[in-house]
């Protein structure tokens, strides 16, 4: 049980669609057994480095180029979104940054800390692919396509992964160990954090609670 509404405790179960697409007739069937052990919570991991499943009319190029086809249109969205209410169980979106990037950066490479070229993964592990954080395109990205998916998901919970962010491509990228000296950044988890932070009060101005990993945890 993890809450901050002691009441009301989570008792959910996470899928992971970017890695195994599921239908929807699967999300369905998953919903009834939540429902009939009285879980209360679907956590939906729709991006990942195999693959982005969530329509998103914002940028098409995100399906287009990085789903093989295998996504959930905002109307089957929203049918889930209804179908999980019904039965008194909520849906709460992931969206997995700065790392496990790979299907972000197929669809977006210049927002990449790496030159690429970049492609969806076919195999278990943790891979380089990471969006660059001192990329001011970066943002300008995340927030057009988080605000689009904060109106999509209207759960008040949105998590933003944030795990595994090992940050191969940014010790190896001139521009971003600079950024890191002239703004006193001693390693990569505090230009993790710096990301984060932005990440967050953005999310925060859409009316947003923000989730992740614990990588994410930082005194700030």
């Amino acid at each position: 049980t993890v809450t901050d509404e002691p009441r009301f405790p989570w008792r959910g179960l996470m899928i992971d669609v970017s890695r195994h697409f599921q239908p929807i007739n699967v999300i369905k069937r998953n919903i009834d057994a939540l429902a009939a052990v009285k879980m209360n919570v679907l956590h939906l991991h729709l991006v990942d480095d195999h693959g982005f499943r969530v329509e998103s009319k914002v940028f098409p190029q995100l399906t287009e180029k990085a789903s093989e086809g295998k996504y959930f249109t905002q109307e089957q969205i929203k049918e889930i979104i209804t179908y999980a209410g019904n039965r008194g169980i909520r849906v709460i979106p992931e969206f997995d940054v700065p790392g496990h990037a790979s299907a972000f950066l197929t669809a977006f490479p210049e927002l990449g800390s790496a030159p690429g070229p970049y492609k969806l993964q076919n195999r278990s592990g943790i891979f380089d692919p990471t969006l660059d954080p001192t990329n001011e395109k970066t943002y300008e990205f995340l927030n057009k396509l988080f605000t689009e998916m904060a109106d999509l998901f209207p759960d008040e919970y949105f998590h933003i992964g944030g795990d595994e962010d090992e940050g191969k491509h940014w010790k190896e990228n001139e521009h971003i160990k600079e950024f890191m000296r002239k703004n006193n950044y001693e390693d990569i988890h505090a230009l993790q954090n710096y990301f984060v932070i932005r990440i967050q009060k953005h999310l925060t101005s859409l009316g947003k609670k923000t989730m992740g990993w614990d990588e994410i945890l930082n005194k700030d």
